[in-house]
């Protein structure tokens, strides 16, 4: 059975970390299942939001399986050990379309790393969020980055710095994720959020995120030049003429993502 699994439906593909047994933590077999949900997402031109989300109703995702790590780390070198594992979501820019994470239960190491890494985060009443790879003597590289991005450096060093736990009303407060829900109802508020994003056009959506995203890395002059420069390529767009048509005919649009 695949430790990860992968559906489309009218454009949102949901992508499901599936070892519940296990705290849906992080061993080679879902490090490899998930980057090629990842990437399938990224390369569909048909997927145009996804939502990341996991079975069973304890843990988004409990990190990295320390045990299949010591096993790891037993046989072959520390490069090849570190390419294994390793979530390309967490890097600095994956892909230009929305993803969201729907976290329940704990959210915590790699999990967490791996939702920082996506763009809009809805969590679970009793979702609990830590960092504590410093526990076990392993630095922060990602989700130091993203989370300080994210959150502020403060509340992020918060997490960092001394690897305890911090509940959902703290994740919100911080701006760790966007809004908080009901356990049994996080899923459904990531994919109505999905399904809103995925009604609109996607290749707008998609300059926006690179827009907001890649500001932190490039000057506002440098962003605003490329920002021209695509929205211009835009204009002999299907979705442009279809977004205007659609408005004065008030209709809803029918985007095509072309």
């Amino acid at each position: 059975m695949s430790v990860v699994t992968y559906e489309l439906d009218q454009h949102v593909a949901v992508i499901t970390l599936n070892r519940p047994e296990a705290m849906n933590t992080f061993n080679p077999e879902m490090y490899r299942e998930f980057n090629a949900a990842t990437a399938r997402f990224r390369d569909d031109n048909n997927a145009w939001v996804a939502v990341i989300t996991a079975a069973g109703d304890k843990a988004f995702s409990a990190g990295v399986d320390i045990k299949a790590l010591e096993a790891a780390s037993k046989q072959g070198d520390a490069t090849e050990l570190a390419s294994e594992f390793d979530v390309e979501l967490e890097g600095e820019y994956f892909c230009d379309k929305p993803i969201i994470a729907a976290i329940q239960g704990y959210c915590i190491g790699e999990g967490l790393s791996m939702a920082l890494g996506c763009d809009l985060r809805i969590a679970g009443e009793s979702a609990r969020f830590a960092l504590p790879e410093s526990k076990i003597g392993i630095p922060t590289i990602n989700a130091a980055m993203h989370g300080a991005r994210i959150m502020g450096v403060a509340n992020a060093l918060e997490l960092l710095l001394m690897g305890e736990q911090r509940d959902a009303e703290w994740a919100y407060r911080t701006g760790l994720v966007n809004r908080v829900v009901a356990d049994d109802q996080v899923k459904n508020a990531a994919l109505e959020w999905a399904h809103k994003i995925a009604a609109l056009s996607p290749l707008a959506n998609r300059i926006t995120k690179e827009m907001a995203v890649k500001s932190f890395s490039r000057s506002f002059s440098e962003n605003a030049a490329i920002g021209v420069e695509k929205r211009n390529l835009m204009l002999d767009s299907h979705d442009l003429h279809e977004g205007r048509r659609a408005f004065i005919e008030k209709r809803k649009p029918e985007f095509i993502g072309a």
